[in-house]
C-alpha cells in the first residue's frame, strides 16, 4: 500500500513537470515569433558616391602674424593713454601721448639760437659786401677781405647747423605722440599715466597683428613626403576648428620649416588664415586638418553603419520588403564620420546606422520619423 502511494505521487509530479516544460517551450516559441514579426525601429542612410579626402590631422596654436612691442622714442613721462586695452588699433593711430613740455622748451631754445645766428649772418653779409667794395677801392688789404669772407662762410655753416638742430627738435617733439606701427589688437598698457619711460627701452604696449593670422602645428616626419607632394601640386588648403565651436576657418599652408626636430620626429608648419572676423586669437588651441589626397568616387556611408564581427566588419542592408540583410564589407579610409567601403556595397544601398543591436538577418525594420527627416535632408 505504501509503495503504491509513492508511485502515484511520483507520476503526478512527472505529469505536472511535463505540462510546465511544455508551457515554457510554447511561451518561448511565441516570443520568438513575436520577435520575428515585430518591426524594429532603426535609422538608416544611403550609400553615396563622392570624393573622400585623406586628411592629415594635427593640433596647433594660433599665433600673431607679427607682434610689435611699442616703445617711446624719447625720455619722458606718459601724459595720456589714448587706446582701448584689448581693442583694435590702426596703423598710425596715436596710442599714447608723452609729456611735451621738455620738448617744447628745447624747440624754443633751438629757435632762439637760430634767430640769433640768422641775425649774425645778415650782419656778416653786409660787412662782406662793404669790404669787397673797399678792397676794390684799395682801402683794405686782401687779407682783410679774406677774413671777412671767411667769417661769412662760418656764419652760413653755423646757420645750417642751427637749422638741423631745429629739425631734430621738431622731430623729437613729434615723438611725444606714440603711434601704432601696424593694424592689430592692443594689449594692456604697460606703463600708467605719469610713469617714466626711457627712450627705446621702456615697453608701453604690445600690438598683435591678427589679420591675417598664423596657426602653427607639428607634422610627423612620416607624413612629410605627402605634404611636400601636395605643395608641389599647388596651394594646400588647411581648415582649423576651435574647441566648443562648430565654425571652421579656412586657410592655406604658408610655411614648412627647413629641418625635422630629431627629438620629436616632427617638422613645424604654419597655415595662414584671413581671420576677418577675428575669431582666431593668438595662443588659442586649434584642430588642424589638411587634405593630402582624395579617394575619387568612393562608395561612402556613415561610420555608425559599420559593425565589427568575428568574421570582420559588416553592415545591415535594408531591403525593399523592409527586412534586413547582414552583409560583410571591406572598409577603407575614415574621414570625419564617413567611411569608404572598398567592397560589399553599391551606390544607393540603404544601411542601418542606429538600432543594429536589436537586429539579426531577416529582421523587419521601420525607419523612424527622425531617420526619414534626416534622409530628406
Amino acid at each position: 500500500m505504501k509503495w503504491a502511494l509513492v508511485s502515484a505521487v511520483a507520476l503526478a509530479g512527472c505529469f505536472l513537470l511535463w505540462h510546465f516544460v511544455r508551457g515554457t517551450d510554447a511561451n518561448d516559441a511565441a516570443a520568438a515569433v513575436a520577435h520575428d514579426t515585430a518591426a524594429v525601429p532603426v535609422v538608416m542612410a544611403t550609400a553615396e558616391q563622392r570624393d573622400l579626402p585623406i586628411l592629415l590631422k594635427a593640433s596647433g596654436r594660433a599665433e600673431a602674424k607679427s607682434s610689435v612691442t611699442v616703445k617711446s622714442r624719447l625720455d619722458g613721462q606718459v601724459a595720456a593713454i589714448l587706446f582701448t586695452e584689448g581693442g583694435p588699433v590702426r596703423k598710425g593711430q596715436v596710442l599714447l601721448r608723452m609729456d611735451s613740455a621738455p620738448g617744447k622748451a628745447q624747440f624754443r631754445q633751438v629757435e632762439a639760437v637760430l634767430a640769433r645766428d640768422q641775425a649774425q649772418l645778415e650782419r656778416l653779409t653786409g660787412e662782406s659786401q662793404r669790404n669787397t667794395a673797399l678792397f676794390e677801392q684799395g682801402f683794405i688789404s686782401k687779407n682783410g677781405l679774406g677774413q671777412s669772407q671767411a667769417d661769412l662762410q662760418g656764419a652760413k655753416a653755423t646757420l645750417k647747423a642751427d637749422q638741423a638742430n631745429l629739425d631734430s627738435a621738431r622731430l623729437q617733439l613729434g615723438f611725444t605722440d606714440v603711434t601704432s606701427p601696424v593694424d592689430g589688437i592692443a594689449g594692456t598698457a604697460l606703463l600708467p599715466v605719469g610713469g617714466a619711460a626711457k627712450a627705446n627701452d621702456t615697453a608701453l604696449v604690445v600690438i598683435n597683428q591678427i589679420r591675417p593670422i598664423y596657426v602653427s602645428f607639428a607634422i610627423p616626419e612620416v607624413d612629410l613626403e605627402r605634404v611636400k607632394g601636395a605643395l608641389g601640386r599647388g596651394a594646400v588648403p588647411v581648415s582649423a576648428s576651435l574647441p566648443g565651436s562648430t565654425t571652421v576657418a579656412e586657410g592655406h599652408l604658408a610655411f614648412l620649416d627647413n629641418a625635422v626636430d630629431p627629438a620629436t620626429g616632427t617638422i613645424i608648419a604654419k597655415a595662414t588664415f584671413d581671420n576677418g572676423d577675428g575669431r582666431l586669437t593668438p595662443g588659442q588651441y586649434a584642430q588642424v586638418k589638411i587634405p593630402l589626397a582624395y579617394l575619387r568616387q568612393a562608395v561612402v556611408v556613415p561610420v555608425a553603419a559599420v559593425e565589427s564581427g568575428v568574421d570582420g566588419p559588416y553592415v545591415f542592408i535594408v531591403r525593399a520588403d523592409s527586412t534586413v540583410e547582414l552583409r560583410a564589407v571591406t572598409v577603407g579610409a575614415e574621414v570625419d564620420g564617413s567611411v569608404a567601403i572598398a567592397s560589399g556595397l553599391h551606390v544607393g544601398d540603404k544601411v542601418v546606422t542606429e538600432g543594429q543591436s536589436h537586429l539579426r538577418a531577416g529582421s523587419r525594420v521601420a525607419v523612424s520619423g527622425a531617420a526619414q527627416a534626416s534622409q530628406a535632408r
